[in-house]
């Protein structure tokens, strides 16, 4: 039978985050380490509370007696937490039963959870061991939440550090890939200049290639910058024509990634065909999203004049906005890229908005649904206000699913049966849009989804 060593003979790492007493590890929970004041020797706070029943607390190292000490007043040390918990991805509760489980003393439901002696209790435990008010005690339930509550809000910060992580790692890749490309593309330069050179006979000719050598020359010494830190690439010029990072969607198809302002945006797919050096899972960037209010974005231009972008965060609860991500995206299939802005209604006037999203092109006709059960009116009805983003033909079921409104002018005295989102930055693009003649040429030139960083 294995039997545990004493406390000296473990490593000395180990042994300096390990109870003394009962070679339990220290945690940030409920064995957190309480420090001795007088002596400096540390022990788990359940083997403290058990020396203190039994009257005055004597130091298992040294024997150094405390008198009326009360264990919850004792400090915690704190480096010895902070060294045991760096080891743990959170601490374990191990002694927390399933709220079904039973006494094994009484066969009754262990309902009941002290938080004096750390243990689950049934009803009759509570009597015979934990008496109150000496005894704090909570349902087993409450516990449960507790702990739940503290995992998901670890799991939460978890997650807002790996998307800023991720951030700085794409940006890396992009200068690193693009680097690797410019250097690709100078060395087949030079090659070039140096035949051009061997060759050339006449003044016109050598000069040409010696003003093509002092060009090459200069755009190594940049790219030698850039590796020394001495000089930062802007980021909107480390993306070139030729995607460098990109998000593969289940189907194959592939989304730009660019690190920009807002953060990280992931543009709407393209098809498989699409060159790329590095590929990011776009369910893992997808699981990075602020899921109670996503932040989406819309390209416009009239005809190939750029007019500016559009964000718009979403309501995450809604269906609507569920289905207005996969259509900035495209991963079910179809996009609002490439779509055109089908009118203006009450042009001039109060409540005056822009109508959109017809994804099949034909001219506001089309625009079906891609999911089931969209909300319409009812408790999502709103006064109209500038900036809001409403889902269109609600009594149409699903054939008009798909369009939607954004206002540009408020009108408290009428409604939008069912706003899902609101433009937070680029409400002006729009209005520049709204004056353009001719407005049919007015259309979403790219879109997508952005993890803000």
């Amino acid at each position: 039978m294995a039997t545990s060593l004493p406390t000296s003979q473990l490593p000395a790492a180990e042994s300096a985050l390990t109870c003394g007493v009962c070679l339990s590890d220290f945690d940030a929970g409920f064995r957190r380490p309480l420090l001795l004041p007088k002596c400096g020797h540390t022990f788990c706070r359940l083997c403290i509370k058990d020396l203190a029943a039994r009257g005055d607390i004597s130091c298992p190292s040294c024997r150094y007696k405390y008198s009326e000490v009360e264990p919850d007043n004792l400090p915690i040390n704190f480096n010895i937490q902070c060294l045991s918990s760096s080891t743990k991805v959170f601490p374990t509760i191990s002694k927390i039963e399933d709220p079904g489980s039973l006494c094994v003393d009484h066969k009754v439901r262990l309902a009941f959870w002290c938080s004096s002696c750390e243990v689950a209790a049934c009803g009759e435990c509570l009597y015979d061991r934990h008496p109150r008010p000496s005894h704090t005690i909570c349902r087993i339930e409450e516990v449960v939440e507790q702990v739940k509550e503290r995992a998901q809000r670890l799991a939460r910060e978890s997650c807002g550090d790996v998307v800023v992580r991720l951030g700085e790692s794409v940006k890396r890749t992009l200068r690193d890939v693009s680097d690797l490309q410019e250097a690709a593309h100078l060395l087949q330069e030079t090659a070039r200049i140096y035949r051009s050179a061997q060759v050339a006979d006449s003044l016109p000719s050598i000069t040409s290639v010696f003003e093509s050598a002092k060009t090459v020359k200069q755009k190594v010494g940049a790219l030698e910058h850039s590796e020394e830190g001495g000089y930062t690439m802007p980021i909107e010029a480390i993306v070139s024509s030729r995607p460098a990072v990109l998000a593969l969607s289940e189907s194959g198809g592939l989304a730009q990634v660019k690190v920009e302002r807002k953060g990280i945006h992931i543009y709407s797919l393209r098809p498989t065909s699409t060159a790329y050096s590095v590929a990011i899972k776009l369910t893992v960037l997808m699981s990075c999203v602020k899921k109670e209010s996503p932040l989406v974005f819309l390209d416009l231009k009239a005809g190939e004049r750029r007019l500016g972008r559009v964000y718009i965060t979403l309501v995450g609860t809604m269906r609507r906005s569920q289905q207005f991500i996969a259509l900035c995206l495209g991963n079910l299939g179809h996009s609002y890229r490439g779509t055109r802005f089908d009118g203006i209604s009450e042009k001039g006037q109060p409540g005056e908005y822009l109508r959109g999203g017809d994804y099949q092109g034909r001219g506001g006709l089309g625009g079906e649904a891609l999911m089931d059960n969209l909300e319409w009116g009812g408790q999502w009805a709103k006064p109209k206000a500038a900036g809001q983003v409403c889902g269109v033909g609600g009594e149409e079921g699903k054939k008009f699913g798909s369009l939607f409104a954004i206002c540009l002018r408020d009108n408290p005295e009428d409604t939008f049966r069912v706003p899902f989102g609101e433009v937070t930055e680029g409400l002006e693009v729009l209005e520049i849009a709204s004056r353009h003649e001719p407005f049919r040429v007015v259309h979403i030139s790219d879109c997508g989804l952005v993890i803000p960083l």
